[in-house]
């Protein structure tokens, strides 16, 4: 499906929108088949394309899905390492690290520790970039909530997706970034 059907703007709803009304408005006026044809049809299609964005799913909403299911498998309540992993392609990286190694991690046992919470948000779709037909860039913020624990603040992450063999969108690899200096950053314990 393509992306602005699947992923539409803001804009073309509001387009949509505002022709439908339109043509409501000379329906109504007019009384007749012809502009009553003209608003069923605007009708149809506004409707037609909330049916496919809620369908069909977008690589920006699939991404931003699985770095939601990655933020709940890294929080104390619902850890779940393996559920993380499975988020992350078999080609995954970072700073030398695989998903073998992301599983083993000493990560899982500082969330249990400081019993923390991973936050995730702003992914909007100025934040998404498609590199290629199979390859895909969503920035967003990220951040651990620990209970007694102050935490080392919001970072900015990237993450690059990219499309298995199976057809889904899986992390490739992930880059964070602090927010204050725009340097490089490293999450605890994380490979």
């Amino acid at each position: 499906m393509p992306t602005f059907l699947s992923d539409p703007s803001l804009s073309l709803y509001g387009l949509l929108a505002v022709v439908f009304i339109v043509a409501l408005a000379v329906w109504y006026r007019r009384r007749d088949r012809k502009s009553l044809i003209a608003a069923g049809v605007t009708g149809l299609l506004l409707f037609g394309l909330c049916l496919i964005d809620l369908t069909f799913e977008s690589p920006r909403e699939e991404a931003t899905r699985r770095v939601q299911t990655m933020a709940v498998a890294a929080s104390a309540a619902t850890l779940d390492p393996a559920r993380f992993v499975e988020q992350l392609s078999p080609t995954f990286q970072h700073n030398g690290g695989n998903r073998e190694k992301v599983r083993t991690s000493g990560v899982w046992g500082l969330i249990r520790q400081h019993n923390a919470r991973a936050v995730v948000w702003g992914f909007g779709k100025s934040e998404f970039e498609q590199i290629g037909e199979n390859e895909i860039e969503i920035g967003f913020y990220c951040k651990a909530e620990a209970t007694g624990f102050p935490g080392p603040g919001v970072w900015y992450a990237k993450g690059r997706f990219i499309r298995d063999p199976d057809g889904q969108f899986r992390a490739k690899g992930i880059k964070f970034i602090n927010i204050q200096d725009r340097s490089d950053a490293t999450i605890p314990g994380f490979p």
